[in-house]
């Protein structure tokens, strides 16, 4: 293997520690933190950088997922619903409906208010990590241009003193065995 075969694999390998799988963060309803690359089936599932143990495990807002081999999703069940209590008098039947659905649109406005900060965060995190990759980028692209040139130039001037005969293609003599 050359230098330029070296500096053509390292060039994937960065390739592929730039460009990761981004993971989102979940809580388990007993409050252990996991890690999941998308929560659809197939997707991977780790608690602590391991993979989840096989099993079925509820997330914090009510999902079920059910987790096979090496941390991977094999079913997905969404919460389930309360069911609906029916109030047999009728006025206040229309009432309970208003204050549910009063309280249906505050808890939707206050979940959508803090899905709207964290976002915020995280796309400010996102910057910053996208800044310092790029950064990180420029600094070994040019490490690895520099390893590139250094392995294309010559190491140093030639000996005058070392004489090779190029010109004259090398021959086995086989006079001595015939002789």
């Amino acid at each position: 293997m050359n230098a330029k075969e070296v500096i053509e694999k390292l060039r994937v390998v960065f390739n592929q520690i730039t460009n990761p799988v981004a993971l989102i963060d979940a809580t388990l309803k007993d409050g252990t933190p996991v890690q999941v690359t998308e929560l659809v089936v197939g997707g991977v599932v780790t608690i602590n950088g391991q993979p989840a143990p096989a099993g079925e495990h509820e997330l914090s807002d009510g999902t079920k997922i059910v987790v096979g081999d090496n941390g991977v999703i094999t079913a997905i069940m969404p919460m389930e619903e309360e069911p609906a209590v029916e109030i047999e008098v009728e006025g206040k039947k229309e009432e309970d409906m208003n204050s549910r659905f009063s309280s249906f649109e505050s808890m939707t406005n206050e979940k959508f208010a803090s899905y709207e900060s964290k976002f915020a965060s995280y796309e400010q995190r996102f910057a910053d990590y996208e800044a310092k990759l790029n950064k990180a980028s420029q600094v070994i692209e040019g490490l690895l241009n520099l390893t590139q040139s250094l392995a294309e130039a010559p190491t140093g001037v030639p000996d005058s003193s070392l004489k090779f005969d190029e010109q004259k293609p090398k021959t086995k003599s086989y006079d001595i065995l015939f002789s």
